[in-house]
């Protein structure tokens, strides 16, 4: 890692006060480093600038690649507090984890974890270093979790937009950010902001940072507190979209349900719960089409009262550095982060029924006794007759329902929501030594470990214990096997809209209610456990790094090189959180039961939605060496080249990747640049296990009803994805003007993902309303699992309730596009004003064919102008741009920003004259998503008071109101475009000693 050390006057101020003295544009590309740096020179009195994507000392800042540089004062003067604001603000990226999008399958199970997706190409292909070396990762996800870093601590961000793989090795295909810590840090930062956000308690952030210098050692220590508070779906008008405008967030399984009375000597009778009353009351809509025009009279459910924009987030985060001159040559670095991330996750109230304790299928799984205690009201508020010796009630069949739905789930009781959570907790620990061993060759040797864990897990239904609880034999402490309903411990699950009033934020009455029909919470905990993993990951690097110049001058300055090696060693586990969500202990239907093992059932599990796991340790060890060499051939062209072998061992195999660069300045004012190289991805862990998790998903063949989405790992032949990258680009510099033009390219061979899983549903079943006959005889039939199997002629799509997918190397894709970045600085009155912009503009995003078993089971498409729900890479906008407008004077600061993101059409619907037909009509919400533009003010003053200053901040993020565009999504915008939060009121407060 090349570094140019600046040195020069002392103050504290230069990163976290510098607003004042000077104009900084949002970012500035490597060229603008030196020049943005310089005001923070004259006040830090040794301030490093690293500028990522080369180890040889040196190595200009207007290098051959192109890199973004954001110091400490652009997030100041931008408002920025968090990591995952950063990362929105950056053109160059798609779309990135961070709020909520639990309806997505690319998002799910990463509540509280943040990412950087660099090109769209996935937040796996985009390295993250801090301080210049590798850092935690989401465990088992192969992503950084950029929540996690401490920004208060950090002097700035480099984003490297070029494929560097021969520099730092697997998952850099994309490129590089590298967040950067202060160094010789002398005096204390106190920080605290809070955003008001309608709908919501707002955000809280505090943080404080001390550094001091005693002798040859220099010590910093910090730490930071976010509080980001819930905000409901429900507080935004834009997100309340009726069935019949927008379906996405409606359910057919529902509570108020549909039942079937079977009495003896006459014909089953069925009915909607409650019959045309009772589903409106409690906030539903009557549909006689029922379920795929199936004419089954339902009362259509909606999950947004009780799901959340912004999940209920803590976090907490420590951070301790030193620097220590041993020698006049050597110097030793150490550095210890801790953090921590407690998510609570809004949820339906219950999960719909997409198997039960006799086998899969969302109809008719379960039973209610004629004995249980909601039955007399059921039967009386539905027009039912009353059993007698002649026609007596043998069962209540339940033909199309979910345990907990328009009442909510009375175990919560402030919003009746199922509530999910996820604990991030991490620990990293980083130190080595750079040595001089004379003024042309030097070494550094580095170890970092650093540990990973998350606890995560979601309420669902057992449904043995639901079934037994219908029948009067529920409850932790019932003995099943006694047959005593209702007695000795044994508790009643009333399933029936007569067992409660609503718990949800709409505050409605349910007028079929039945006080004392209630069912208990310790009832409710027992039959409703938490279905979840805990997944660890640990990783040792060891980096040893040559560099030094050589003798040979060929004229521009001596030949540069660098050299070294790496060692990785990767250890990922996962765990059942609890012995009911073990494969290995609950691999069948029914709990506890094993008489499935051996058959292709096996691994269904106990719950009606969810899946199970089944404990795993998977270790990766990764043996690296490298080298590179920089040849000035004259004062204005420079030649730049680097290697990498790098080898996992196993079935995985090993890479070598070379990359080469030219930098030419053919006047002052113009540089040209280019680069070319291939770069590479390798398997995570838990890619190469036999294993799975689950998420939900719509799919499109079952009516876009939620069903489980199964991943599994590949154990035999998963390999590395590889990639052609390359880079041509110019920078103009003069009178204060910085222009930049850069035309990238990616393509990416063996892709690693996995095989898709709407694809494969639709080549099995045909349409999307449901009725669609299966072909049973299809090569993907048996990656399906329906409801009573698979009957040719008989099986419909109604009937799907899971989806098998694995992890493969999959199609190629290529990505192109041009970065667009102006700048201009100079003096104004007493002033100095800074006007710039950047944009990103994809030409392609294009997708090869997708042959799976030796079949297409997806033709390749175009991504770019999509929104690309239901496939890779989600949503890809053709431009994303940024500009500003600043001014500043000594001590006040001015910031004015737009961000654009531009719109794109739903590829769902190309080519329909609607986008989809609901039983009230057809809609074309959201064929078109527009494009969303949003406007930022932020003004900081400053007023100092003897040594100490005090900073007083205020913004307004998106002052204009806008809402985000509509979609045809669960929440009814993209949040890969749109903001969802409306005006935002920013107060801030920064004390600086």
């Amino acid at each position: 890692m090349s570094s140019l050390r600046l040195r020069s006057g002392c103050a504290l101020f230069a990163l976290v006060a510098g607003t004042f003295y000077g104009a900084t544009a949002q970012a500035q590309s490597a060229d603008q480093a030196q020049a943005a740096a310089a005001p923070a020179a004259e006040e830090q009195a040794d301030t490093e600038i690293v500028v990522t994507g080369s180890f040889i000392r040196g190595t200009r800042e207007d290098a051959a690649v192109p890199v973004d540089v954001f110091t400490a004062d652009d997030l100041n003067k931008q408002g920025i507090s968090s990591p995952l604001e950063f990362i929105k603000q950056l053109p160059s990226v798609g779309a990135s984890l961070g709020d909520t999008n639990q309806f997505s399958t690319a998002a799910q199970g990463f509540q509280g974890n943040g990412s950087l997706n660099l090109r769209g190409l996935g937040p796996t292909r985009t390295l993250v270093l801090f301080n210049g070396r590798r850092t935690v990762l989401a465990p088992g996800d192969g992503f950084a979790d950029t929540n996690l870093i401490p920004i208060f601590a950090l002097a700035n961000i480099e984003v490297l937009k070029d494929g560097a793989a021969a520099t730092y090795g697997s998952d850099a295909i994309a490129g590089v950010a590298n967040f950067v810590t202060r160094k010789d840090f002398n005096g204390a930062v106190l920080q605290g902001d809070f955003d008001a956000i309608s709908g919501s308690r707002g955000n809280w952030t505090m943080s404080a940072l001390v550094g001091h210098t005693f002798g040859k050692v220099n010590l910093m220590v910090g730490g930071g507190w976010q509080h980001r508070s819930t905000l409901p779906s429900f507080s935004r008008d834009f997100s309340r979209t009726p069935y019949a405008v927008n379906p996405s967030a409606w359910s057919a399984s529902s509570n108020p349900g549909v039942f079937a009375a079977v009495y003896g000597g006459i014909a089953p009778i069925t009915v909607r719960d409650g019959g045309t009353t009772a589903c409106p009351a409690v906030g539903g809509i009557n549909d006689t089409s029922g379920a795929g025009g199936t004419g089954l009279p339902i009362c259509r459910f909606s999950f947004l009262p009780w799901n959340n924009i912004i999940e209920e987030e803590d976090r907490y985060q420590a951070y301790a550095q030193m620097d220590a001159e041993l020698s006049d040559r050597t110097k030793f670095h150490a550095e210890f982060t801790f953090a921590q991330t407690d998510t609570t996750i809004g949820q339906s109230p219950s999960f719909p029924p997409i198997q039960g304790p006799t086998g899969s299928g969302s109809t008719s799984r379960f039973t209610v006794s004629p004995n249980n205690p909601g039955v007399p009201a059921f039967l009386a508020q539905n027009g039912l007759p009353t059993p007698t010796v002649a026609q007596p009630l043998n069962a209540i069949s339940v033909v199309l329902w979910r345990p907990f739905g328009w009442l909510g789930n009375p175990s919560e009781p402030v919003r009746g929501a199922g509530l999910g959570f996820a604990q991030n907790k991490s620990y990293r620990l980083s130190g080595g030594i750079n040595h001089e061993f004379n003024d042309n060759f030097r070494a550094e040797l580095f170890a970092t470990w650093w540990r990973s864990e998350r606890n995560a897990a979601s309420r669902d239904m057992v449904g043995s214990r639901l079934q037994n609880a219908l029948n009067g034999l529920g409850g932790a402490n019932c003995n099943v096997g006694a047959n005593t309903p209702g007695l000795n411990g044994c508790q009643w699950f009333n399933p029936f809209i007569n067992a409660g009033q609503p718990v949800s934020i709409q505050g409605l009455n349910n007028p079929n209610y039945v006080r004392g029909a209630e069912n208990s919470a310790d009832l409710i905990n027992f039959i409703q456990p938490y279905a979840g993993t805990r997944q660890v990951e640990e990783q040792l690097v060891v980096d040893a790094i040559f560099s030094g110049e050589t003798a040979i001058d060929l004229g521009g300055g001596p030949i540069a090189y660098a050299f070294g090696a790496q060692y990785r060693g990767n250890e990922w586990s996962s765990r059942p959180l609890a012995p009911i969500s073990d494969a290995n202990i609950n691999p069948c239907f029914r709990e506890g039961d094993l008489s499935c093992v051996g058959t292709p059932t096996q691994g269904v599990g106990p719950f009606i939605f969810l899946g199970v796991t089944r404990p795993e340790t998977v270790r990766q060890n990764v043996k690296a060496i490298f080298a590179e060499v920089k040849v000035p051939i004259t004062d204005t062209l420079e030649f730049t080249g680097a290697a990498r072998y790098e080898d996992y061992g196993g079935t995985v195999g090993s890479t070598f990747n070379p990359k080469g660069a030219v930098r030419w300045n053919p006047t002052d004012w113009l540089v040209l640049r280019g680069s070319a190289g291939t770069t590479f991805r390798g398997p995570l862990a838990n890619q190469v296990v036999n294993n799975q998790i689950t998420s939900l998903a719509g799919i499109q063949a079952a009516a876009n009803g939620f069903r489980s989405v199964d991943i599994f790992g590949n154990t035999s032949d998963l390999a590395p994805e590889t990639a052609f990258t390359y880079n041509v680009g110019a920078v103009i510099t003069t009178s204060g003007f910085t222009v930049s033009a850069d035309y990238w390219s990616f393509d990416v061979d063996g892709r690693i993902t996995t095989t898709p899983g709407q694809a494969i549903a639709s080549a099995v079943v045909p349409g999307f309303n449901g009725l669609g006959l299966a072909n049973c005889s299809s090569v993907f039939a048996n990656l399906i699992t329906f409801q009573g199997g698979c009957v040719q002629g008989v099986t419909n799509g109604n009937a799907i309730s899971r989806v098998r997918t694995d992890w493969v190397n999959g199609p190629n894709l290529k990505t192109s596009g041009i970065d667009l970045s102006f700048d201009y600085k100079t003096d104004l009155g007493p002033g100095k004003l800074n006007v710039g912009a950047q944009a990103s503009i994809v030409l392609d995003y294009t997708f090869a064919d997708f042959i799976f078993r030796g079949v297409l089971v997806q033709p390749g498409y175009q991504a770019k102008g999509f929104t690309n729900y239901l496939r890779d890479p989600l949503t890809v906008s053709p431009l994303r741009a940024t500009g500003w407008i600043n001014y500043s004077l000594p001590r006040f600061n001015a910031r004015y920003q737009a961000r654009y993101v531009g719109g794109v059409d739903d590829d769902r619907c190309v080519g329909l004259a609607n986008c989809v037909s609901t039983n009230f009509g057809p809609t074309n919400f959201g064929a078109v998503v527009k494009s969303f533009t949003q406007h930022d003010i932020n003004v900081q003053y400053d007023i100092p008071m003897g040594g100490v200053t005090t900073q007083l901040q205020f913004g307004i993020d998106n002052f204009t109101n806008a809402d985000p565009p509509a979609s045809r999504l669960e929440l009814s915008y993209d949040p890969f475009i749109g903001n969802p939060l409306g005006r935002v009121y920013r107060f801030g407060l920064r004390v600086i000693m």
